[in-house]
């Protein structure tokens, strides 16, 4: 991997700890203040680990309720009943078990209880379900009504009209009626295993599952156990939806697994790897002559022409939070057809969620970007690092970052149009539990959106607002509540909708199957999002507490069909709520622990290839020596959502970088007046145009915020998000903030900008550096303020940073919750009514008293500042030089 790429933290051999590396710009910086003042070593990051509640082992794992029923007791219902197209002998021991689960499962649905107590379905639920034939109706009583329907449903779905119906499918028919006929006069408990055996045959006569082949999956055991060895988890032990994905999190056990005649009564589940040595080919040659044996395995892909198995391994011994090859995830790929096995990636960062590319490249989530997230405090002895999408060649060559985020990123695919979709954890100047919802970008990385779920209401909390927190079903103003986090997103084949899993934010991937749909009108809550699995509450928003949850893994064979797991087995789920086992943890041909669970089911066939979207950016070794320029070009800045005040027209736009953490830390040091806020740099700005047009020359590999400027340069919108371009990319932006639903009507001639070459940006208030309190407000105030408020004995005469709280306005950041902050909270700007312009301080220093008494240039400077979040520091490290007013820059991103 070449050095430049490595801008941030570098992970040290095991022994050592993370020390930053300088960039080349900052290397020059070092030379003349050599002091910048890391972490202690010890501190920065203390080994340790916390075993789970009951290790395997130590006592028998939980019950789970589930009503018996034996092979020959079986045998006499089918008997008794008449059936023709079922033999008891056809369904295993492990069939049977979790059709007696799924008994009890009904049972407390018809309490209107699921497993955790939670009551169920939650509100609203029915009024945004997928199918309503996976509900329970009011008159149902008995599980076996309940399976009778939608067995019926599932029937007549597969009787495509004008077509002879199998000999299969008459019997089963048959069958099926013989059971409705018997409804009230056999015992209703035998009729449901009778009607479970009638469904599973029916199931695999659907179209999806006869066409499906053999299925890889993987098994992977976590320290934050399942339900049966620990219903409960903790950030510590990777139940959270970062802390999950650390190679140390895991549990030695588990691999990869093809399983065969899954729909035969007793199928076949091979190891995929078992002895399988690495190749003497590969290109890192730490492991070569050696099986990945006893490892632990993560996250597997197929290649499009379904004969290479793209994966994630960890030789991870102990839970112990420290940074090594051993203990972190790489990057593995196997050839199905020529057993060859080869190392990709290595060394001691996480990279891991790899996926094949329609043009042959490999995306994948890596910690090798640098930084930390910004919400674990040091008493939580957690380093949560920050890892975002990256890119390399098949081979593992040519490895770079394609998202330059500063929080974390999960789990990409590839869409039918060729674009990628992956979560992002986004919370720039918001709380941190708000935004980790379905993003979409460029195979390259370049233009990442956010289509769906950003925003969520309240988007203010001015005295006018009218919403609650409507993430969560327990408020009036939301009919049921959101998904936490929106992940494992897959397009859904011959469709444009796609699946998703509703996510908790603390806790593992696990949750409720949804599936979306961007053409529906986004009315910010549930209108694009319908519910596959609605007795399933979303996790956090509409159940309390944490702990585990039920489905995973969702893959898509169509929009009737999906493979997934449920709890630690793999299943067949449909529309209509029907779910048959594949496979159980007991057909592993290795040693049983119940902390293990089955996931990632993927069939192994080749699947159609979308389009290749050619690269548009000049990274990489094929493009190293064209034009590196990033431009962004905006059609008209005033197409936005929500109505910009007219007597603020916007004059200027305005781009601040956004900077990193270097340090695993939350709020050390606090850069501003809410929680969590981050320091900034105010790159410059250019006019717009008459038409509202822009074209500008912007840094690439940074991250971008933009705001539009009245003409007194005080912002009348600004993100709440970030961006950023790539070197030689070029953004094109309809608006800020455009209705998505809307086109944009043009004129026959370009904008006006357009029709120039880029802009350059100017400098703003000669502040070309990280925005400082102490270095661009506090002189002003010493030397103009304070002075005139003492000879005239006028209050207010410290000024301090925080004697300004009550004047300002900043954006509220901080923990869950932290959106309904009065006046600063919400999820969006509302134009006119953020930054300088909508603060007490502003409109002071045009009053008669200071009219005259303030010059242009210092009611700038104090403009900047708090159109920046009226920070306090401008980096994360050497407060006391900063307090003192020297330049500190930051350590990440400026290169």
């Amino acid at each position: 991997m070449k050095k430049s790429f490595v801008w941030g933290i570098v992970f040290l051999l095991e022994g050592a700890i993370l020390q930053a590396q300088l960039p080349p710009t900052l290397h020059r910086i070092a030379e003349r203040d050599t002091a910048i003042d890391m972490p202690d070593e010890s501190r920065l990051f203390p080994r340790g680990g916390v075993e789970i509640t009951v290790p395997p082992g130590s006592q028998p794992p939980k019950e789970v309720p589930a009503k018996a029923i034996s092979e020959e007791h079986l045998a006499t219902i089918f008997s008794r009943l008449g059936l023709q197209s079922v033999r008891a002998e056809m369904f295993r021991e492990g069939v049977r078990r979790h059709w007696g689960e799924h008994f009890c499962q009904l049972e407390m649905y018809l309490a209107g209880k699921n497993e955790r107590g939670d009551a169920v379905p939650p509100r609203g639920a029915t009024e945004q379900v997928y199918d309503p034939q996976a509900l329970i109706l009011p008159t149902e009583k008995h599980p076996a009504e309940i399976v009778l329907r939608r067995l019926t449903a599932l029937l007549d779905s597969l009787e495509n009209p004008g077509k002879e119906k199998t000999a299969a499918l008459k019997t089963l028919r048959a069958d099926v009626e013989k059971c409705r006929n018997f409804m009230g006069k056999e015992p209703a408990d035998d009729l449901f295993f009778a009607l479970a055996a009638l469904r599973r045959q029916a199931m695999f006569l659907h179209p999806d599952l006869t066409r499906c082949p053999d299925i890889l999956f993987c098994a992977r055991a976590s320290y934050a156990g399942s339900r049966l060895t620990n219903w409960f988890n903790s950030d510590r032990t990777g139940g959270h939806f970062t802390t999950q994905v650390y190679g140390f999190n895991t549990v030695r056990g588990g691999g990869l697994f093809r399983i065969s005649g899954w729909q035969l009564p007793q199928p076949e589940v091979t190891d995929l790897l078992a002895d399988r040595k690495v190749s003497e080919t590969s290109r890192e040659k730490r492991l070569v002559g050696k099986t990945l044996t006893g490892g632990a395995f993560m996250a597997p892909d197929v290649s499009y022409d379904g004969k290479t198995v793209y994966f994630s391994h960890c030789a991870s011994r102990e839970h112990c939070w420290k940074w090594t090859p051993e203990t972190t995830w790489n990057l593995f790929k196997y050839h199905l057809e020529t057993g060859e096995l080869h190392q990709l990636t290595d060394g001691p960062y996480n990279d891991f969620d790899v996926c094949e590319l329609p043009g042959g490249r490999l995306v994948f989530i890596s910690e090798r970007r640098g930084g930390f997230i910004r919400c674990f405090g040091e008493s939580a002895d957690l380093r949560v690092t920050t890892s975002v999408l990256h890119s390399m060649k098949p081979d593992g060559s040519d490895l770079y970052p394609i998202s330059y985020f500063e929080t974390s990123e999960w789990q990409p695919s590839v869409d039918h149009q060729g674009m990628l979709v992956y979560t992002r954890w986004d919370y720039t100047d918001r709380e941190n539990c708000l935004g980790s919802q379905f993003w979409t970008c460029f195979p390259d990385g370049r233009n990442p959106r956010a289509p769906h779920g950003n925003y969520p209401q309240p988007w203010h909390t001015f005295p006018d607002n009218r919403f609650d927190d409507t993430r969560f079903g327990f408020t009036k103003t939301a009919p049921s509540g959101l998904p936490m986090a929106e992940m494992q997103i897959r397009a859904i084949p011959g469709s444009h909708r796609y699946v998703l899993l509703a996510a908790p934010h603390h806790g593992e991937t696990y949750g409720s199957i949804c599936v979306l749909d961007l053409r529906e009108k986004n009315d910010f809550h549930m209108s694009q999002l319908r519910r596959v699995t609605p007795y399933q509450p979303f996790p956090e928003s509409e159940c309390r507490g944490r702990s585990q949850y039920r489905y995973g893994a969702p893959w898509p064979l169509s929009e009737d069909t999906f493979l997934c797991n449920s709890w630690e087995d793999l299943v067949v789920l449909d529309r209509f709520g029907n779910e048959e086992l594949i496979c159980e943890r007991e057909l592993l041909p290795i040693g049983y622990d119940p902390r293990l669970r089955l996931s990632d089911p993927i069939p192994l066939q080749a699947r159609p290839k979308p389009p290749v979207i050619p690269q548009q950016t000049t990274q990489g070794e094929d493009f190293q020596n064209e034009n590196r320029t990033a431009t962004l070009g905006i059609v008209d800045v005033r197409l936005s959502d929500q109505p910009f005040p007219p007597e603020r027209p916007i004059r200027y736009l305005r781009i601040f970088q956004v900077i990193p953490k270097p340090n695993p830390w939350m709020n050390q040091p606090n850069i501003g007046f809410a929680p969590e806020n981050t320091p900034r740099i105010p790159l410059g700005y250019v006019p717009v145009e008459e038409d509202g047009s822009v074209l500008v020359e912007v840094p690439h590999g940074k991250q971008l915020l933009f705001q539009v400027l009245d003409e007194n340069f005080q912002a009348v919108q600004t993100m709440r998000a970030v961006t950023f371009l790539h070197p030689g990319e070029r953004l094109l932006c309809t608006g800020c903030h455009e209705p998505q639903e809307e086109s944009v009507e043009l004129s026959r001639s370009l904008p006006i900008a357009f029709q120039k070459p880029p802009q350059k940006l100017q400098v703003e208030c000669d502040f070309p550096e990280p925005i400082n309190f102490y270095r661009l407000i506090q002189p002003v105030v010493q030397t103009s303020c304070i002075p005139c408020h003492v000879e005239k004995n006028l209050p207010f005469q410290k000024m301090e940073h925080e004697d300004f709280r009550p004047y300002v306005f900043y954006f509220a950041g901080g923990m869950q919750r932290a959106i309904m902050t009065p006046h600063f909270g919400g999820s969006r700007s509302i134009p006119g009514r953020c930054g300088a312009g909508g603060s007490r301080l502003s409109q002071i220093l045009k009053d008669e008293n200071h009219q005259n008494a303030v010059s242009d240039e210092v009611r700038h400077k104090f403009t900047l500042w708090m159109d920046a979040n009226a920070p306090r520091l401008g980096a994360f490290h050497s407060e006391e030089k900063q307090k003192q007013g020297e330049l500190v820059l930051p350590i990440l991103d400026m290169h």
